[in-house]
């Protein structure tokens, strides 16, 4: 089954509710560090105090985002680092079947 298969939920597998909010973080975490190189770079006064208040928005954003993702155990953020990695392996061995 192909991804846009389990996108537009042709099978019994569709993306959880999980996959969709991880997916948002690597989105929100890419807004903010582009925002941030935008702003600092910036020479025009007008477009760096424009790019610092979209820049702050998009990381309180990202901290409601991630603080979802934490409470409803989505995100592992407080597991030790060797027991996430653990995790993560097991989960990536059930993908080959």
């Amino acid at each position: 089954m192909s991804f846009l298969d389990k996108l537009l939920g042709n099978d019994d597998t569709a993306l959880a509710d999980k996959d969709i909010v991880i997916d948002m973080l690597k989105d929100s975490k890419f807004a903010v560090t582009s925002l941030s190189a935008s702003a600092a770079e910036a020479v025009n006064l007008e477009l760096r105090e424009m790019l610092r208040g979209q820049l702050d928005k998009a990381v309180t954003e990202h901290f409601e985002l991630s603080d979802i993702a934490v409470n409803k155990g989505w995100y592992p953020a407080q597991d030790d680092p060797m027991e996430q990695l653990r995790n993560e392996y097991e989960n990536s061995q059930s993908l080959n079947s």
